[in-house]
């Protein structure tokens, strides 16, 4: 946290370090609210502008990756909100590696993609942030801005869901 304390005294070389640090968690954290590449990387960069404006407000340094996680959560939903046109469910599935061996593989993937897709935002969101990204059921409370409870039900229930969808769809 050395990096955060440097940035919030306006170290750019800190904030850059920083950026580079945490670029891939908030690309997955993104992708996981939007469900498409284009627009992840777009909530991406917009939320570490915010960040960059906003750091000294993080009163904690420790604090930060769950600062950061709801920063891109929130900046996700106002994208989509915002930019998302009204169309079908949309599968990006260019993140899956084109090189890989087994058609299973792939096959298992494409399902989790699109039970995941089926998800509520809601649910998709804390569901990736617990299981994806590891944060702990208080952390995705205070990202959600809402109760542990709410926050254990709604996993609960996205799991609920998505073990569903991917027994009907292998049994289909």
């Amino acid at each position: 946290m050395h990096l955060v304390h440097r940035a919030k005294r306006g170290d750019t070389d800190a904030f850059e370090a920083i950026v580079r640090n945490y670029q891939n968690f908030a690309y997955r954290t993104a992708y996981g609210v939007t469900q498409n590449h284009v627009d992840a990387k777009d909530v991406v960069q917009e939320s570490f502008v915010k960040v960059f404006v906003s750091l000294h407000t993080l009163k904690e340094e420790r604090t930060f990756p769950t600062w950061l996680a709801r920063i891109i959560v929130r900046t996700g939903v106002d994208w989509l909100a915002i930019h998302r046109r009204a169309r079908d469910v949309h599968m990006d599935l260019t993140n899956i590696p084109s090189n890989q061996r087994e058609s299973q593989s792939v096959d298992t993937r494409i399902d989790v993609q699109r039970g995941l897709a089926l998800l509520s935002m809601e649910h998709r969101t804390a569901l990736l942030l617990r299981d994806v990204q590891g944060f702990a059921y208080e952390d995705i409370a205070k990202i959600l801005d809402i109760p542990i409870g709410t926050v254990r039900s709604r996993i609960h229930n996205a799991r609920q869901q998505l073990r569903r969808t991917l027994l009907g769809t292998e049994g289909g």
